[in-house]
């Protein structure tokens, strides 16, 4: 009885196994029922209820059916049947080996009890081996949990410092294209400031060839030829050098890195949690430095 009052967080060692076992909150309500065991107090309970039901009725004893009245005192061990003492010395039993009844009764009572108790222990312990099935299955799921998440983790610090590698090269482009398209646009605007200078001074000198006093015209025809002159002289075109608009030296060859990612697998042997990783990687510093990407992947 004091184990039914031992609460959540109990102990106690079995008495079939002795293995440790930890109540739950339920106490001892809550352990796994051994039905073999139950079936067998059922019995007993029935048997016990027969018998004193049987014990306020006049005691009896069965009896032969061959021979009418008389008790069934002997076992036959030859054939393996009860019978009776006429049977042995007149009947059909009568060169059969013969036994007491109640040293059989005694014999083969203590042997169902053996094996009774031999089959509760055997049924114990698989139990015992259930159970440790069941806590080996929680804690797979468990395991399988954590390594799974670890995984998560590894690729996201991958796909982390891919994004961060994607945004320095490109960003290196972009440099490369601002200082390109800067030169270009700043040649732009200087020619066509030239070009406006140009087309406003050939317009004042046809104005002046239209000038009919030659007194006038040789007046401001001189300055006009000396600024004609000077802009034909200055208006030199700078050329950008041949294959400027290119950007093929910005080339990407990942197929080896593609290979050793596609190979991605656990890590073989065993080595302590802190080394377990799919790959290094070789980070740049995070600057326009045109520093080439490398990627190692071990497996």
């Amino acid at each position: 009885p004091s184990l039914f009052q031992v609460g959540s967080g109990g102990r106690f060692r079995c008495p079939s196994c002795s293995q440790e076992v930890v109540l739950d909150r339920h106490g001892v309500y809550g352990l796994q029922r051994n039905l073999l065991v139950e079936n067998i107090i059922d019995v007993y309970k029935q048997d016990s209820t027969s018998s004193r039901s049987q014990s306020s009725k006049p005691a009896g004893q069965p009896t032969c059916e061959e021979h009418d009245g008389e008790k069934v005192n002997i076992y036959c061990i030859t054939c393996q049947v009860p019978t009776c003492s006429l049977c042995k010395v007149f009947g059909a039993h009568n060169t059969c080996q013969v036994a007491p009844l109640t040293q059989v009764y005694q014999q083969q009572k203590a042997e169902l009890s053996e094996e009774v108790s031999s089959l509760v222990a055997s049924n114990g312990q698989v139990q015992a081996f259930i159970n440790e099935l069941e806590v080996t299955c929680k804690n797979v799921e468990e395991n399988c949990k954590t390594q799974k998440q670890t995984v998560c983790e590894k690729f996201n610090r991958m796909l982390a410092i891919l994004e961060e590698r994607q945004r320095i090269m490109k960003q290196r482009v972009t440099y490369e294209q601002e200082e390109k398209t800067g030169h270009a646009r700043s040649l732009v605007r200087s020619y066509r400031e030239s070009v406006e200078t140009n087309t406003k001074l050939v317009e004042t000198a046809m104005t002046t060839m239209e000038e009919p006093e030659m007194a006038a015209f040789v007046k401001i025809a001189k300055d006009l030829i000396v600024k004609a002159n000077e802009a034909s002289s200055t208006c030199i075109v700078e050329t950008l050098k041949p294959g400027y608009e290119n950007m093929d030296h910005y080339r990407v060859n990942f197929n080896a890195e593609k290979r050793a990612l596609c190979k991605l697998d656990f890590v073989k042997g065993t080595v302590a949690a802190s080394e377990l990783s799919f790959f290094s990687l070789y980070r740049a510093p995070l600057s326009l430095a045109r520093a080439p990407l490398a990627i190692s992947v071990f497996y």
